[in-house]
């Protein structure tokens, strides 16, 4: 009887050891990915990269997303490529802001690869093109977001597990939004419309959204980013210098502005970005082609820590994007070709890692964009 058990727990021990080893090696075959838009007009594409641990990049393969990007165009604050988890799939969305439609790929994190999803790119309802391009933003892993920006409009598109987009609804508005953010709660989407800011109650249940604003700001809002907490907003300002304003949004998804931070260092402040501990804030100064830091209170009031400007600079400094263990800064530049600048973050300061930024293709001084998969996700 003894001998029996000792045996039968031995081999329950070996069968245990074996299940954890497999489940090691498979999250041992996950890697770390940027992806972009590449935003190029005539036959837009997006590329991934691998980062490695020192947060340098190679870039991969570069991939058709079908449809037109906008070039050129003065893409303000949108962030316009996202990436989300299903229960069965990883997918990556890239907007088309040339053709008014949204490519749609699974990806496999054990080597980057992208496969275009079938039906792809989807019409997400507007027309034209969107020359301030199309910001995404992603609720809960079941709709997208797309801002219409030349159409004064917000889509709404349902994500199926396999990552298939399908148009529900759209939203048409007095303004043309430029920045968009769900809550991390899940429950408001936030939009920036370059002067006044909004939110919407989001309805799982019968995919829709609905507007609770706008309300008034006191510079032109563009880029967005929301605490954890789903508390505060911070909106970067697309002005002469930096200025980011903070909102406080309560449990019915009301904005009202509580701080408005500025500083005659760095010039624009398009887009911004919290740490993943949340205590910092990172502004790119688009312009002057400089990274801003800005410490968090805990009531959401900002105060300048330092300035940082990137190695042999592009036209302007863009989206911004961090990885999941919140130590590595990516920046999308305007540049041809194409570059992605990495910085390392350290305290109050930021310093650019060795032979950043990167290079990711020609694609003729085009305004990109950038995510890091698997992204960083409030806890």
């Amino acid at each position: 009887m003894g001998f029996g058990m000792s045996s039968y727990f031995s081999r329950l021990r070996s069968v245990a050891l074996a299940v954890i080893a497999l489940a090691c090696a498979s999250a041992s075959l996950a890697q770390q990915y940027v992806y972009t838009n590449d935003n190029i007009a005539s036959a837009n594409s997006t590329t991934v990269l691998s980062v490695d641990t020192t947060g340098s990049l190679k870039a991969l393969h570069t991939y058709s997303t079908g449809g037109k990007g906008s070039g050129d165009g003065s893409d303000y604050g949108s962030q316009p490529i996202a990436a989300t988890q299903t229960p069965t799939n990883w997918c990556l969305f890239v907007s088309n802001a040339g053709s008014s439609n949204i490519a749609a790929f699974r990806i496999n994190l054990n080597n980057g690869t992208l496969t275009t999803v079938s039906g792809s790119p989807f019409a997400d309802g507007a027309s034209g093109e969107q020359m301030s391009g199309i910001s995404l933003a992603v609720g809960g892993s079941k709709l997208l977001f797309a801002a219409n920006s030349e159409s004064d409009s917000i889509s709404v598109m349902k994500v199926s597990s396999n990552c298939k987009l399908s148009l529900v609804g759209k939203v048409n508005l007095s303004y043309a939004p430029v920045g968009l953010k769900v809550t991390p709660n899940g429950n408001f989407l936030i939009a920036s419309y370059l002067g006044p800011v909004d939110s919407f109650q989001i309805d799982y249940t019968n995919n829709t959204i609905t507007e609770l604003g706008p309300f008034p700001s006191k510079g032109a809002p563009a880029g967005v980013d929301v605490r954890c907490g789903s508390t505060r907003v911070f909106f970067g300002d697309a002005n002469a210098n930096t200025q980011v304003e903070v909102f406080a949004i309560d449990s019915n998804g009301q904005l009202s502005e509580v701080s408005d931070f500025t500083n005659a260092d760095g010039s624009n402040s398009n887009n911004v970005l919290l740490s993943a501990d949340q205590k910092k804030l990172y502004v790119t100064n688009n312009q002057s082609n400089q990274i801003t830091v800005l410490s968090v209170s805990a009531s959401g009031n900002l105060t300048f820590d330092s300035i940082t400007t990137l190695n042999k600079p592009g036209a302007f400094s863009l989206g911004l994007a961090t990885n999941k263990g919140g130590n590595l800064l990516f920046v999308s530049e305007v540049n041809n070709p194409e570059k992605i600048g990495v910085l390392a973050a350290s305290g109050k300061s930021l310093q650019e890692v060795p032979n950043s930024p990167f290079r990711v293709i020609n694609n003729d001084r085009a305004f990109g964009g950038v995510v890091f998969v698997p992204p960083y996700s409030c806890p």
